[in-house]
């Protein structure tokens, strides 16, 4: 079996993430795999050395110029690899990779990443999608809403797969005594609202004045935030955004609580790693829908509507005050780890592949 997986970048993201957990498994079963990069960047995440990578850069200083002679050297590449089949994600890239590949009888497999109803922002990708996808091999969404947003014509050929987690890389759960920090994350973009998070810990720390909020991640919003976070009165240091960072998931494990406040997202690979390590979550019970396929709510962590920072600021009184409820939602929160299992999603994945490959 001859893979390519075709993506932007290696970078922080959730997308990048499943890609290098997805070869990590394959590797290791004697797949032959091959990695495409459309950018040369610096590198988040490592993959495995047996891994074949190209990465294509910038070819002209034209942007919709170099978009066609990346796309062009995208096909070159493949043609020459002749896998079985292509993985492409996000769907963005996705889309222009089955445009570069039309008469070459690869077969192009999509993996939706996010709400389509919003995703990709561009009308001229959107109308793309709508042209293109009806020539994938299938496509791979990430929750039952996300799927129904298609013709049925492409839902017969799809199929639902949560992402895998790595459970080498989840810390075991914190022992210690937490810390009184309120963690979120993620890029620093409106998708995430990071406006709402900051408001409801405002009112939120009138009531809990020793506890601090802490946003990690990078985005076009950090002035913003930081104008917003400064404007909330609240003492320096106590709302922090330190960017990016490699040891994420220690600090989310020695933290009271992870706060998702998204308005829309696919399967946030965050809230997955947060649940599995125990810490009680609260999420926006966004579209297309991830959260509530992760989250039963007052069971395992708490749905709160899209945008109501009331919600936000009432459950996490509510975690705080009662101490059985906060043991009991992190014991079943726990449970999740064993549900999504690296191993056992990468097979599923790998499964649907061999079956739309030429």
């Amino acid at each position: 079996m001859k893979i390519v997986i075709v993506t932007k970048n290696l970078s922080s993201g959730g997308a990048e993430r499943v890609i290098t957990q997805l070869l990590s498994e394959w590797c290791k079963n004697g797949i032959s795999c091959n990695l495409i990069l459309l950018n040369k960047e610096l590198k988040f995440y490592s993959i495995p050395n047996e891994v074949s990578l190209y990465e294509i850069g910038k070819k002209s200083r034209f942007k919709f110029i170099d978009k066609i002679k990346r796309y062009l050297y995208v096909r070159k590449i493949i043609k020459k690899i002749s896998p079985d089949i292509v993985l492409s994600l996000p769907e963005e890239i996705g889309i222009y990779v089955i445009g570069a590949l039309i008469g070459t009888k690869i077969p192009v497999i999509v993996s939706e990443r996010n709400n389509p109803k919003v995703m990709p922002y561009k009308k001229i990708t959107r109308f793309l999608r709508k042209m293109l996808y009806p020539f994938s091999a299938g496509i791979i969404f990430q929750t039952k809403e996300a799927a129904s947003f298609f013709s049925k014509k492409i839902r017969e050929k799809s199929i639902i797969l949560p992402n895998p987690l790595d459970l080498n890389r989840i810390p075991s759960p914190y022992e210690g005594k937490r810390e009184k920090i309120i963690v979120g994350a993620g890029r620093l973009e409106s998708q995430k609202n990071f406006s709402l998070l900051i408001s409801a810990f405002k009112d939120f720390y009138n009531l809990h004045n020793d506890f601090k909020l802490t946003i990690y991640g990078e985005g076009s919003l950090r002035e913003i935030l930081l104008e917003e976070i400064n404007n909330t009165g609240l003492p320096q240091g106590v709302i922090s955004l330190p960017g990016r960072v490699t040891n994420l998931l220690d600090l989310i494990n020695r933290s009271t609580a992870f706060v998702l406040s998204s308005d829309y997202e696919g399967m946030p690979n965050v809230l997955i790693e947060a649940m599995a390590m125990n810490v009680p979550c609260i999420a926006t019970n966004c579209p297309s829908g991830g959260p509530a396929e992760l989250i039963k709510h007052g069971e395992n962590g708490f749905l709160v509507t899209v945008g109501n920072k009331y919600e936000i600021i009432e459950y996490l009184n509510i975690l705080i005050e009662n101490k059985e409820l906060y043991n009991n939602i992190s014991k079943e929160s726990i449970k999740l780890k064993y549900v999504l299992d690296s191993k056992k999603i990468s097979n599923q994945w790998l499964n649907y592949l061999k079956e739309k490959a030429r």
